[in-house]
């Protein structure tokens, strides 16, 4: 082989030196985007480890709800004895208040996410405080009853109300209750 001439030789060195070159910035560019895809991954994993986190908190604050819950479970019982239940302390309480039940109308029992339900909707004529009173009564956290609608109007006589509420009672239900949607068509 023939030496190389001085300009070859400068040739050489300027095509090892950009060859030198440009697989140091492929392999810099390899480089910054593994370095990409690692921050990326851990930005996923601290999102992550985040919403787990908050999903964990969340159970921990439930704990004491959970807990009330197992403490005071839902009463069972069958949905006519449910409604017969309802009904009686309902009327008990407005007797209690000096409200007068001027009209009450049983709905039919339901199945709900949170259990078994039936409800009454009535009117009661009497005196503010009394209904506030019911109301108080009726709604205690361990009876698991809830005022689904309560509208109240002035009543002829000044001091009185006219209160007209959808009164709704949970409960495990010891039969089941049947659907109430409609058949499907053969």
């Amino acid at each position: 082989m023939r030496p190389l001439a001085p300009s070859e030789k400068t040739l050489l060195l300027i095509f090892c030196g950009a060859l030198f070159i440009a697989l140091n910035l492929f392999g810099l560019r390899a480089f910054l985007q593994e370095r990409n895809a690692v921050r990326l991954s851990m930005e996923s994993a601290r999102t992550e480890l985040a919403s787990d986190k908050s999903w964990v908190d969340l159970a921990e604050s439930l704990q004491p709800a959970v807990a009330w819950i197992n403490a005071h479970p839902l009463a069972q019982s069958a949905p006519d004895d449910a409604s017969a239940d309802l009904l009686k302390e309902e009327r008990d309480e407005a007797a209690k208040a000096g409200l007068k039940v001027t009209e009450e109308n049983l709905l039919p029992p339901q199945n709900t996410p949170l259990g078994s339900t039936v409800a009454v909707d009535a009117k009661f004529s009497g005196p503010f405080e009394g209904i506030v009173r019911m109301l108080f009564a009726l709604q205690t956290p361990t009876a698991w009853r809830s005022v689904d609608k309560l509208t109240l109007q002035s009543d002829t006589q000044p001091p009185n109300v006219i209160a007209n509420l959808v009164l709704r009672q949970y409960f495990r239900s010891s039969t089941p209750i049947p659907s109430s949607s409609p058949p499907a068509a053969p």
